[in-house]
């Protein structure tokens, strides 16, 4: 559960299930999935490949719709089967491979979304993504070009795009994949302060399990495809975290419970995938 005092941003996930191509493959993606998120938590999603983690957090973005139940935003519903849920400046993506635009500066990026939405100028902008650049260490690049800057600044440049919207929850799918052991804990320690300071909803897809428990309130594994929760770990390590916890009992004990829980599923998968090009 959550511990830092935010109001907005609950999520409720209601019997969910996601059919692709209903009247051809027939492919069930997920199956009656139901999660409740509280405001402010970090919620971290793991599981096998293609069991649906992606599929979840796309319906939740408005990127695609859902074939039956509901999701609600703070108690309003965003998607149901008749009505995907509208893309909006309350949740936003950050990819893997990333979504700025090269042609702009780091400064006129993280402006740019409440710009064009009308909901501030572009002097109210600057003043706020200052601020946000500012208390993530990033003010020095408000200038430069994206392609001038590393993989590592480009997530943080990312998240500070986000919170100077009117943000709810942050979507983070498998973020710091591609990065090497010491950029990765460097962006941990930068998404923990974050964290620990916007008091927002996190909604954090991996597959590297230390990354998992490090980071979240919760660690919530699904199963092979078709995608269900199979079961929801409590990360009840204290916060503020640093680098400590790596070395606790109580971290490796969860590790373990969580790698239990994604290997078995992992064995299906493989199992599924043998027969399937058998």
């Amino acid at each position: 559960m959550s511990n830092n005092g935010s109001t907005v941003g609950s999520v409720s996930i209601r019997n969910v299930t996601k059919i692709f191509d209903p009247e051809g493959a027939h492919v069930l993606a997920l199956d009656n999935c139901s999660l409740e998120i509280p405001a402010g938590e970090f919620c971290v999603i793991v599981g096998p490949s293609g069991c649906g983690k992606t599929t979840l957090l796309n319906a939740i973005a408005g990127f695609h719709g859902i074939s039956s139940g509901e999701i609600s935003l703070d108690g309003v519903p965003i998607c149901t089967p008749e009505k995907m849920a509208e893309p909006g400046a309350d949740r936003i993506v950050v990819f893997q491979n990333g979504a700025l635009f090269p042609w702009y500066t780091v400064m006129e990026n993280v402006i740019y979304g409440p710009v064009v939405q009308g909901k501030m100028t572009e002097a109210e902008a600057r003043q706020a993504a200052g601020k946000i650049l500012g208390e993530m260490g990033l003010q020095g690049i408000a200038n430069c070009y994206i392609n001038e800057i590393s993989s590592g600044m480009r997530r943080r440049v990312e998240i500070a795009r986000a919170m100077v919207n009117d943000l709810k929850i942050l979507l983070m799918d498998e973020p710091y994949r591609a990065m090497d052991a010491l950029t990765k804990s460097v962006m941990h320690k930068h998404l923990l302060d974050v964290y620990d300071r916007a008091h927002k909803t996190i909604f954090f897809i991996t597959h590297d399990l230390e990354e998992a428990i490090y980071l979240g309130s919760r660690v919530v594994v699904m199963t092979t495809r078709p995608g269900r929760i199979k079961k929801v770990i409590d990360v009840d390590i204290p916060r503020p975290r640093d680098l400590q916890v790596l070395a606790s009992e109580r971290y490796r004990e969860l590790k373990m419970e969580v790698l239990e829980a994604v290997q078995e599923e992992a064995r299906k998968a493989f199992e599924a995938g043998e027969r399937e090009f058998a």
